[in-house]
């Protein structure tokens, strides 16, 4: 058996791996939300059935939506699929994996507003979702920190 297959059976028999293991999952699941919800958006711009308006698509680089669906897909579904993977895989760097995708979140939304000089609900929303997935890779390095060093 492999060293770190000896290390799974310990972490499930000692009940803080298991707690350590489910924050893993609930944070690989709440990032593969956002995942999903930010490929249905590149989908949806890149196809044109999210029409945003003459007015926005002229203040989009080159006036493209298709390069905005690229961008978004980028900045926002693959770091949030990375993180989702990670953090479900309980992989050691998940918690770095999972903040850095939750600030390019937000760092998306803070241009986003910069680009399009619109505000909508959504905006605020995914922020916040972001500044979540920030504070979850910040609890997940906490345990990690907690696990693995201890006096």
């Amino acid at each position: 058996m492999t060293s770190s297959g000896s290390a799974a059976r310990a972490r499930r028999a000692h009940p803080a791996g298991r707690s350590l293991r489910a924050r893993h999952r609930w944070t690989g699941v709440a990032a593969g939300l956002m995942a999903a919800a930010a490929y249905a958006g590149v989908i949806g711009l890149a196809g044109g059935s999210i029409n945003m308006g003459a007015a926005i698509n002229h203040r989009l680089p080159l006036h493209s939506p298709a390069l905005g669906a690229a961008a978004l897909l980028v900045i926002v579904a693959l770091p949030m699929t990375a993180a989702a993977v990670a953090a479900w895989r309980t992989v050691t760097r998940a918690p770095e994996i999972v903040t850095l995708a939750g600030l390019a979140l937000i760092g998306w939304i803070a241009v986003e507003i910069a680009f399009i000089r619109t505000f909508a609900w959504l905006q605020p929303v995914c922020a916040a979702y972001g500044a979540l997935m920030v504070a979850l890779g910040w609890w997940l390095a906490r345990d990690r920190a907690r696990r693995y060093h201890r006096p």
